[in-house]
This record gives C-alpha cells, structure tokens and sequence, in this order.
C-alpha cells in the first residue's frame, strides 16, 4: 500500500481492476483505493502477473502493507486461480434460483463516487454511456441520467427528504480535515494580512485575451490569481518556504494547491512548477484539475508537493474570510468577491472592481513585513498585470 497522500496512513480498496492471473504492465492500473482525501488509483511499480491478492475488496492496510504479489517473467506464481474477495459476502441462494443462474452483462469500469452516486439515485450504469477516457463513466454522467429519468417519469410530486437528524459518522474525509485542521490551529501561530487589490485591469485583460486569442485557453480570474501568485512567490520566496523541525525549507519549485469544495469534504490538488507555467497553461492545467475534483479521482502525484495553497470564494459572494494553514507550509492567501466598492483615483473619488485577500501566515516562518511584502508584490502584479502574459 504505497502512501498517496501526504497524510495518509491507511487505505481501503474499493475496486480491484486486475485478478489473479492476469497479466499488467508498469504504470497499469491495479485498483482503486479510498485514501484519506480522494478516491486513487493504485499503479502497477513493474509488469508481471498477479500472482496473490492480500487484501480484499472493501478491506483496509496500513501503508506499507502488502496488498497483492506481482511474479515477474520465470518467478513461480504463488497462486493459480482467482481469488474471491474476503469483504464480499452473498445470501445462500435457493434451489430454485441456483438452478437457472441469470448471467447479467458486466458494469462499466466506473469512479468510486459515480457508483455511489448511482446507487444513491437508483441507475443502472449499465445503461449510461461514460464520457470520461476509455468511456469511464463520471459523477456527471450518473446525475444527468438520473435527471433524465426523472423528467422522463409521470408521478405525483414527492415531498422533500426531512433534514438529517441524530449522529452522524464523519467521512475519512472529514475525519482527516477535522484532525488536520485542529493541530494546525494548535500548533502553527497564525497572523493574517489583508489587502484591498483593484482589479479593473485584470478583468480588462481577460476581455483582451479572448478578444486577440493571445492566449487560445479561456483565461478565468482564478488562473489570472494563480499566475500572479506564482510570480510574487518567486519574488518572495520565504512565503513558498516550508517549516521542517525547528529549521526552514526553502523550496525551488513553486507548487500552488487550489482548495477544492468537492462532495462532504475538501480537496487540494497542487498545480506543479507554476514558476515555469504560461499564462496559458496554468489556465489548461487548472481546468483539468478541476474536472477531475468533479468526477471525484485523483492520481496520487495530483495530491502531493504544495508548497502554497489558494482558497477562493469569490464565485460565493463572499467579501473576505481567513484561511487555515496547511502544515507545512508557511501561508494560504483566501480570496474574496471582486465587487464594486468607492475608490479614490487621482483625488476623485469613483467605483472601481475590488477584491480582499487576506494571508494566513506562520509566525515561526513570516514577520508581519514578510506577509505585507508578498501582498504588495501581489497587489502590483494584478493591478499591473501585462507582467502575467509576458512572464
């Protein structure tokens, strides 16, 4: 069971895709397994054949713990037929019905949150085309033919589901953030710095860009943030360092993790080298992260690295908030609604497109100047910001 998050300390397997016997080369897909943050999927290290399964469908491994055996070429296989899952456990069928055994047509490969999803809303993925690759059949996919079939339905209107009321067991999801978040809070000294950054010519470039084709992504103004985060963080780079025992981790590359609101949880995956990303290309590499938080699977180098972390809720129409650092980086910078607000321009007052931002910083790592500075050089950038497209 190899660590796929950074927090992670166990795994379940949902799914195993290969059975023993078969035969699966490096980088092919074994399983998928439910981590503390997201549904992963486990990668073959080396081709072989799959010689044992350890840990059945629905069981749960320490990391590190072996969960299947691979035989390379000339290694004698350990087991010669499939094994049936341990978790899966049938109801002794009568004569009747074991005597006639009904042979159904296989269930699409499909994501973990797809076929809960399903199950959930009473579809058949068998009858559900996938839109993801290799047609793997998405959470989008179930809840458009769940729509579909309700449209398509005539029956009496049916009263709302009452409020949840009672306990009610935490996710591993939200039992990790809940842990996360409470020593994070307990151990790191967080101070928060908050500026007000004018964002009319931001927006005005993004109006340009689609308008020229400069740049052939559509641009939004979360990637138009991540581009100015990325340059301000080179710029100051104690704000992309790290605390690691008592000392301070400088780090080369700049790895910017976008908060993601997914399904009874959080994630964060991280956009890598961000120092070396177009304009254009953290807009294409954004977007596919967020398509993936949406069909809930992440691979686990998707997950891995961030040295920074942004939280926006701007699109909630939320003025300004403070955001909870994530160890062990040095800050989080949460993002607020652009909205028109009173400015003063060469001694007139006017309105003008503001949005707050408010950095969340580590006292052991940042001073209060330190935060201030990456904010001005933040606030220069996007009010400045033909440096995002030239950079």
């Amino acid at each position: 069971m190899p660590k796929l998050t950074d927090t992670m300390e166990e795994g379940t397997i949902v799914r195993w895709l290969k059975r023993v016997g078969d035969r699966v080369t490096a980088g092919e897909i074994l399983a998928e397994v439910e981590t503390d943050k997201a549904d992963m999927e486990l990668e073959a290290a080396g081709a072989g054949t799959v010689t044992e399964i350890r840990v059945a469908e629905g069981e749960t491994a320490r990391v590190g713990a072996i969960v299947a055996i691979l035989s390379g070429p000339g290694e004698q296989n350990v087991a010669k037929t499939p094994a049936r899952p341990k978790a899966v456990v049938e109801p002794i069928a009568s004569a009747a019905e074991s005597a006639d055994p009904v042979v159904e047509s296989p269930t699409p490969q499909a994501t973990p949150l797809a076929r809960r999803v399903a199950q959930q809303s009473g579809v058949d993925l068998r009858t559900i085309a996938g839109a993801g690759q290799h047609g793997r059949v998405q959470k989008r996919d179930v809840t458009a033919a769940a729509r579909s079939t309700t449209a398509a339905a005539v029956s009496p209107p049916v009263q709302s589901a009452p409020p949840p009321t009672g306990r009610v067991e935490l996710s591993k999801m939200r039992q990790t953030i809940a842990r996360r978040m409470t020593e994070a809070m307990r151990d790191i000294p967080h101070f928060y710095v908050t500026n007000e950054i004018d964002m009319g010519e931001a927006l005005r470039l993004r109006v340009a860009l689609r308008e020229t084709g400069v740049v052939t992504e559509s641009v939004s103004v979360t990637h138009v943030i991540i581009k100015a985060v990325a340059i301000a963080l080179q710029r100051q780079p104690r704000v992309n360092a790290s605390w690691a025992d008592n000392a301070l981790q400088f780090n080369d590359a700049v790895n910017i993790g976008i908060a993601t609101a997914v399904e009874d949880g959080l994630l964060v995956p991280v956009l890598k080298g961000c120092e070396r990303l177009t304009l254009g290309q953290i807009a294409s590499a954004a977007r596919a992260l967020n398509e993936k938080a949406r069909g809930g699977f992440f691979a686990a180098e998707e997950m891995l690295g961030a040295t920074f972390t942004i939280s926006n809720l701007g699109m909630r129409d939320v003025d300004d908030f403070t955001g909870v650092i994530n160890p062990p980086q040095a800050a989080i910078l949460a993002v607020g609604a652009i909205k028109e607000r009173p400015v003063v321009r060469d001694g007139k007052l006017t309105v003008g497109q503001t949005m707050r931002v408010t950095l969340s910083c580590d006292h052991r790592i940042l001073n209060g100047v330190e935060g201030a500075q990456f904010l001005e050089e933040l606030k220069r950038l996007l009010e400045n910001p033909v440096a995002l497209v030239i950079a």
